[in-house]
């Protein structure tokens, strides 16, 4: 059991350091400073590497190094369609399951982003939508639903991250969220489902038409 803790402990942290970008596009990763840094052997490290490459997050070359991959705007583009249809299923079946605690958490993180200031708040933006959405997935009891949304998820969060973007309209980003949270509040399935699909359609048309032309 300590050995599975230590690898996934591993693998969440190098996750996290290559979405926050502390590990940037095109960085080496270091086996065996990670291994001493946490004071463990090189396999977990080894392993967490592995999982990494099956995910894309990084490219192992064989007697060269470990590189995290550039970020791939095709690969964006494609994780956005998926998370338009699957995420509005998650929506639906939380809607059915997620307790009155995470209820409540879905309207606070909504409330909060209506108080943040536009682009000098958006690391807290970006944090904020991931939270929300990362609730959902957790709570639609449904592994292989979660799993794979969180894959694309991570995509799409490391893209954002890079260029710093945040809603051109951050008061309707917070609305719709709001509008999720209370479908979901009232065990509104359908309605849930067509809000969060709704708003990731116009979340990306508005992206891409910033940033695609």
């Amino acid at each position: 059991m300590e050995h599975i803790n230590t690898n996934e402990r591993i693998y969440n942290i190098i996750t996290q350091r290559i979405l926050n970008l502390e590990y940037k596009p095109g960085d080496i990763i270091e086996e065996k400073k990670i291994a001493e840094e946490f004071n463990i052997s090189r396999t977990p490290v080894r392993e967490a590497l592995l999982r990494l490459a099956n995910k894309s997050m990084i490219n192992i070359i064989p007697r060269i190094g470990t590189y995290v991959t550039q970020i791939d705007i095709k690969e964006v583009k494609n994780a956005y369609q998926v998370k338009k249809k699957l995420e509005a299923f998650a929506a639906e079946l939380t809607a059915e399951f997620a307790s009155e605690k995470e209820v409540e958490r879905l309207m606070e993180i909504s409330a909060q982003m209506d108080t943040y200031l536009g682009s000098s708040d958006y690391l807290k933006y970006i944090e904020a939508d991931y939270e929300f959405f990362r609730i959902i997935r957790d709570n639609c009891r449904n592994e292989l639903l979660r799993d794979t949304l969180e894959d694309w998820n991570n995509i799409i969060v490391r893209f954002l991250r890079y260029i710093q973007y945040v809603c051109e309209n951050p008061k309707w980003h917070a609305q719709s969220l709001s509008s999720i949270a209370m479908a979901i509040k009232n065990k509104d399935a359908e309605t849930a489902s067509k809000e969060t699909e709704y708003f990731d359609s116009v979340y990306v048309k508005k992206l891409f038409n910033t940033y695609f032309g």
